[in-house]
């Protein structure tokens, strides 16, 4: 059968492997633009992915623009996480509230981190349980972390504990926090492992303290050594500064 034009897009966009072969990136890129030109929503949206890449940012915003008006989500949501990056807060409002509302898990976390940014704590803390539902982990993390702000410490638990069951490091790390404020040292010391292993450099230093107060210098020691090498300098300094208080001996 001898499908003409119409053809064309699905000929392009096949050529989706070529993102994974830098070798071909241009003949990826001119690609996805002539199905991008035919109408393809999904070619528009990877048209994007490869110009934001490459740091095209105006082209990418544009051909996320047509993605989004063509009822891509995906592009939707990344045109309003690079308008707020760039700062353009209002447009990339819209645009994550326009992929929430299609039921985008990270568009809605994204949105409560902006909503956050400005002082909206009501409108942040109700983005980010819609992505929780949604089973993002991130958006589960910094609803707890409002939470245990608010002294909800129930809630905070709560969330915590399914930002760590999605494997978030800094989930782990901080229900660990949470435990060991209690008095629950078991439990902190299960969720600082997780977070270390995870490789989130508090977790990690966490960990040390708790293995330093019952003298398990030599766990305490690698425990400091490992948030060191993984941290900011700030938690770095830490680090550093609790090896300092270690035995010699350790």
């Amino acid at each position: 059968m001898n499908c003409g034009e119409r053809c064309v897009p699905r000929r392009a966009f096949n050529l989706r492997t070529m993102l994974t072969q830098p070798d071909h990136l241009a003949e990826a890129e001119a690609a996805f633009g002539r199905a991008d030109w035919l109408g393809h929503p999904a070619a528009s949206l990877l048209l994007g992915v490869l110009l934001e890449r490459r740091g095209a940012w105006i082209g990418a915003i544009a051909a996320y623009r047509r993605s989004d008006q063509r009822g891509e989500v995906e592009g939707t949501f990344r045109l309003g996480r690079l308008l707020a990056g760039r700062g353009e807060l209002t447009e990339a409002e819209g645009a994550l509230r326009r992929a929430d509302e299609r039921g985008h898990s990270a568009a809605a976390a994204e949105l409560g981190a902006l909503l956050q940014g400005r002082g909206d704590a009501s409108g942040a803390e109700s983005a980010y349980r819609r992505a929780d539902d949604r089973g993002e982990a991130d958006a589960a993390f910094h609803l707890g972390a409002m939470l245990a702000q608010r002294n909800d410490l129930a809630g905070a638990e709560a969330a915590l504990r399914r930002a760590d069951a999605r494997d978030h490091p800094s989930g782990a790390s901080n229900l660990g926090m949470l435990l060991e404020a209690r008095g629950d040292l078991a439990g902190a010391e299960a969720a600082y492992r997780r977070a270390d292993q995870r490789g989130d450099a508090a977790g990690a230093l966490n960990l040390g303290g708790l293995l330093a107060e019952r003298s398990d210098f030599a766990g305490a020691m690698a425990a400091y050594c490992r948030a060191a090498d993984r941290g900011d300098a700030e938690l770095t300094e830490m680090a550093h500064a609790a090896l300092s208080y270690l035995p010699q001996a350790a």
